[in-house]
């Protein structure tokens, strides 16, 4: 095992999966120890209510948001990286302004929309109106935070990318529940403190972002700058903010409806069972976030057989480093639901459906991790538009059995949900991505 272990990192590709998915993964593990525990400091001080209603305001807002990027961030790391491998630099500054301006325009006006229509959201999520007015004025911060830490992705700097899609709002966050909570006394606090938070990481990440980019960059003055054209840029990136849009539902949907059927008090256990199931994809993402540009690069030089390898390499660090915590939450899920308070294991609302609600979301990750980076694979090959087609019709699956079962079973039903949409998504890109490269992501063990 040892020796074949060191026979692949020899592989370039897969050692720079190994090397700077290790970085992803340590910040990966650090983000959600600090996701944990912000959840937890709001749960002790604030209750379940207060932690259901902290959550929904911050789902609005990236709803907002979502809209807002009109999927300009992904496609960002897309070009970004084609360009920087052909030393573009100066098509990557003109293709930044670009994005700049129009995502600047379009969050003004979302904001101004979350604003003007707060109090029906407020109704239709059961939250409180003020939440919702307050998180409309930081779209805009929000939306920049996102479009940096994804150029960055692009300039493969993967631990500042990490760092900031992983651990930065938690951080600042956390600093900021304790720094405010000593000036004044209110249940307002947690939100004021993720706002705060977020202002400060979407300037960090703008500094961080130029920072790297000169020093990479190195311009070339008979360089023939690649202007995009606006229509060219939409046509690309729209089908990406669809599928945000769907891998959004797919994500959210359940507390949303969880919200508006049960209240916020729902939201918060199911919310804590669904950050401990998320901890299982750690390696998913970490890895992911070297494989994206990777992908990139090799389907611009028409590398099929290297991006098999890559996906295959991806998929089986993924499914082995997945496994053990997968199987430890498996086994233990009431002690670590325990862990947020008796509300969160025997209270009335839930009749101890959060652990076993925690159950099903492990079986469902575990499907992802066995699955592999299929998604980015897809959405870094062209292949957003099919990409967007099957999150559709997973979404699809997602709403509708929500609807039917969450009415009856409650959080279990809104669980069940997630691993059918989850299998369905993934098992349908695997076989896509199959059939238009000749290749597999999913990876089954010991069988070669």
């Amino acid at each position: 095992m040892k020796e074949q272990f060191l026979k692949a990192l020899e592989d370039k590709d897969f050692s720079e999966l190994f090397k700077k998915g290790g970085v992803s993964l340590f910040l990966r593990i650090g983000g959600q120890v600090l996701g944990f525990l912000m959840s937890f400091v709001v749960a002790h001080y604030f209750g379940a209510k207060g932690l259901g209603n902290y959550l929904l305001a911050i789902v609005v807002l990236r709803i907002f948001t979502l809209v807002s990027k009109l999927g300009l961030d992904t496609f960002s790391i897309r070009f970004i990286a084609s360009f920087a491998k052909q030393g573009k630099w100066k098509s990557i500054q003109l293709f930044r302004k670009k994005i700049i301006t129009i995502v600047s325009i379009t969050s003004l006006i979302s904001s101004l929309v979350m604003y003007i229509f707060s109090f029906e959201i407020a109704n239709l999520v059961n939250n409180r109106v003020e939440y919702i007015q307050l998180s409309s004025f930081f779209v805009l911060p929000m939306v920049f935070f996102m479009l940096h830490y994804q150029s960055l992705r692009g300039l493969k700097r993967i631990a500042e990318f990490s760092f900031f899609y992983r651990m930065s709002q938690a951080t600042f966050s956390i600093a900021g529940l304790f720094l405010i909570s000593q000036f004044i006394q209110s249940d307002k606090i947690p939100i004021y403190a993720y706002l705060t938070s977020l202002c400060t990481v979407s300037l960090l990440s703008y500094v961080s972002y130029y920072y790297w980019f000169n020093k990479k960059c190195n311009f070339d003055s008979s360089e023939e700058i690649e202007d995009l054209p606006l229509k060219k840029m939409l046509k690309i990136s729209l089908p990406l903010m669809f599928a945000q849009s769907v891998q959004f539902i797919m994500a959210w949907t359940d507390k949303l409806m969880l919200g508006n059927m049960l209240g916020p008090e729902s939201v918060a256990i199911y919310g804590v069972a669904f950050r401990f199931s998320m901890g299982v994809s750690i390696t998913l993402m970490a890895i992911n976030s070297i494989a994206s540009p990777k992908f990139a690069e090799k389907f611009s030089n028409n590398d099929i057989s290297g991006m098999g390898k890559v996906a295959m390499q991806s998929a089986k660090l993924i499914f082995w480093t997945t496994i053990p915590l997968a199987s430890i939450l498996l086994i233990f899920p009431k002690f670590f639901m325990g862990l947020y308070g008796t509300d969160f294991v025997d209270s009335p609302l839930i009749l101890g459906a959060g652990f076993e609600a925690l159950r099903w979301l492990i079986i469902g990750r575990i499907v992802n991790a066995l699955s592999g980076s299929v998604g980015n694979l897809m959405q870094m090959t062209g292949q957003q538009n099919n990409y967007m087609k099957i999150l559709i019709a997973g979404s699809i699956i997602n709403v509708t059995l929500n609807y039917i079962l969450i009415p009856i079973y409650g959080i279990k039903g809104a669980a069940f949900t997630s691993v059918c949409s989850l299998s369905f998504w993934n098992l349908t890109m695997v076989y896509m991505v199959k059939k238009k490269f000749g290749f597999s992501t999913f990876y089954i063990p010991f069988i070669k």
